[in-house]
């Protein structure tokens, strides 16, 4: 089909003015509409989408510089944790051969401190989720000076062993002058990577 331009022409002259001006706005309405949904609005949701982004990446910031600002004193605190767990791995043995080596040893610096083993009595293990620790049960006899000398070197031993209790009773019939001292140790060793995960 042919559009014959000459008879458009003159169909628009015969328009009047104000057919001409509403056909005018008409058009041009038609052609802010198209504008409007094919570039504005979508341009428009793309900024509404960038100013969002925009402010969460601000955020972002914002939360983060406050963590740089937190990290000297988060990098001292952990070496200051790193310190304590070589300390930690230092008092503790870590497996049950060294704790055995370390309770021969109480007998040992018994025998160097002139004091006489009437009971040592190592109970059972028990696993807790870091670390075992086992009781030991003393029943020794000496001077009053050579008990406390003992007692003090195991409190210099580099593992961590703690009196739960000290009973000292006089000996009168037989060696006066001689204390028995009946006291519990508890000495402790950390987990292996396996036995922790076997407590958990």
């Amino acid at each position: 089909m042919k559009i014959n331009k000459q008879k458009i022409l003159s169909e628009l002259e015969k328009l009047t003015r104000t057919q001409k001006i509403l056909a005018q706005i008409l058009i041009l309405s038609a052609i802010c509409a198209g504008a409007w949904f094919f570039y504005l609005n979508p341009a428009l949701e793309k900024m509404g989408r960038l100013n969002n982004e925009v402010e969460s990446l601000e955020d972002d910031i914002a939360r983060f510089s406050l963590l740089a600002l937190k990290l000297p004193a988060l990098e001292k605190e952990y070496e200051d944790r790193k310190k304590e767990l070589i300390l930690a791995r230092t008092l503790l043995p870590e497996d049950a051969s060294a704790l055995e080596r370390l309770l021969a040893s109480f007998e040992r610096l018994g025998n160097e401190k002139g004091v006489f083993f009437l009971l040592f009595q190592p109970g059972s293990e028990e696993l807790n989720q870091y670390y075992a620790s086992r009781q030991v049960q003393l029943r020794l006899q000496g001077r009053f000076h050579d008990l406390m000398g003992y007692f003090d070197e195991l409190s210099r031993l580099d593992r961590l062993v703690s009196i739960s209790s000290l009973r000292l009773t006089p000996q009168q019939h037989d060696q006066p002058g001689n204390l028995t001292a009946e006291t519990v140790l508890s000495v402790y060793r950390s987990l292996a990577d396996h036995e922790q995960e076997d407590s958990q």
